[in-house]
């Protein structure tokens, strides 16, 4: 235990013991291979465990990456991120609930006159891309879903306000 020098207040220092021995010389390396085995083309002494399914690359356990039941070196997939040519890698992914709520909300002060139109476009968009892939953060089916309900109490409501004012201008005619 020891002071503090700035505070004062009593203070217990705990090392790694290995901080106390004094240094050791290990054994020479072991060759990982044996003779007759693939080597990991970035790593030359390790045992290679799979080729890359991309470029054919043989790989060790630390450089081969699985996805989605295929081994990519790191080249392959960096590549593959960069330039979107493998279809395994996904950089990104249209979320459709929030475009749907989008058109469902961004015109709301203009309801009763682009209120039919992107109704109308919410609710077609939302059945379209029903079977698109989903987010892999949230729950976009109950938000499509909400979306539709909705885009359907919209229509409802505009439906009612312009018959409404067209009853009112045919009783006020009439009158």
């Amino acid at each position: 235990m020891m002071p503090c020098p700035r505070c004062g207040v009593e203070l217990l220092l705990v090392t790694f013991p290995a901080l106390r021995r004094a240094p050791t010389t290990g054994a020479a390396a072991e060759r990982v291979m044996e003779e007759g085995e693939s080597g990991c083309f970035y790593h030359a002494g390790k045992r290679a465990v799979a080729p890359c399914d991309h470029c054919g690359r043989f790989l060790c356990a630390l450089c081969s990456i699985e996805l989605d039941g295929k081994h990519y070196c790191p080249t392959c997939l960096e590549s593959a991120t960069d330039h979107g040519s493998m279809r395994v890698v996904e950089p990104a992914r249209t979320r459709y609930d929030q475009v749907v709520w989008s058109i469902l909300i961004l015109p709301l002060p203009l309801c009763m006159v682009v209120g039919p139109i992107t109704a109308t476009a919410a609710l077609g968009l939302a059945l379209w891309k029903w079977r698109a892939a989903p987010s892999l953060v949230s729950n976009t089916k109950l938000q499509l879903v909400l979306g539709m309900g909705l885009a359907l109490v919209e229509l409802g409501l505009v439906a009612w306000f312009w018959g409404m004012t067209v009853f009112a201008a045919r009783w006020h005619v009439a009158k």
